[in-house]
């Protein structure tokens, strides 16, 4: 059986750029990376066929270091995520399943009111929750190895707890409630994400 920590994208282009050093011709991979970004974060629909325009370089080209716009869409939303993420892992205090839960809690909470993610999502939800739920994501596979090394850091589970399992579930978990509105048409609740977390954290915790 794979595990969900496999599940991660196709080796593009920009994939490599984004995860590590790579020549830098005069328009890269890259390029085409933060000019859909900044397209994103503006508002603005990313079309492929613009972007390929404004970078100087046929379609192509544009689909050949992207992969597709789903891929390329996904890496703009992972980055947003990341940086979130990052920042309020920085700024909370705590260790183990206390800090765990104070930084998903903070952490969703600010990715579900962030304007161009609720933008994008209210104006093709089917469309959008396939790019950033589904396991064919590069957002999905990214938030449960991101999830599962900070749980490997914080706490230490039982011997018969899968760390990659754990972590796929903590993620369907929270993608289930903060887009609940567009899933089942429930209030997005952020906070029922994070008891049910801490619930499933401490059941898998062995003793210290």
């Amino acid at each position: 059986m794979v595990s969900p920590m496999s599940a991660t994208a196709p080796g593009t282009p920009l994939t490599r750029a984004l995860r590590g050093p790579s020549p830098t011709p005069r328009t890269a991979p890259i390029d085409a990376f933060r000019l859909a970004r900044k397209w994103f974060l503006a508002g603005r629909r990313v079309d492929m066929r613009q972007l390929a325009g404004e970078l100087g370089v046929s379609r192509a080209t544009l689909y050949r270091w992207c992969g597709s716009r789903e891929l390329l869409i996904g890496e703009v939303i992972w980055s947003i995520n990341e940086r979130l993420l990052h920042e309020t892992r920085a700024k909370a205090r705590g260790t183990g399943r206390t800090l765990i839960t104070r930084v998903l809690d903070r952490s969703l909470a600010r990715i579900r009111a962030f304007d161009a993610l609720r933008q994008f999502v209210a104006e093709d939800a089917e469309y959008a929750l396939r790019i950033i739920t589904s396991k064919q994501s590069v957002v999905q596979a990214r938030l449960i190895e991101w999830t599962a090394a900070f749980l490997r850091d914080e706490v230490d589970l039982r011997d018969d707890i899968d760390l990659a399992d754990l972590a796929y579930v903590i993620v369907r978990v929270c993608e289930s409630f903060v887009w609940s509105d567009m899933i089942t048409g429930a209030p997005p609740a952020t906070d029922k994400a994070v008891k049910i977390v801490d619930l499933l954290i401490a059941a898998a915790e062995g003793q210290r």
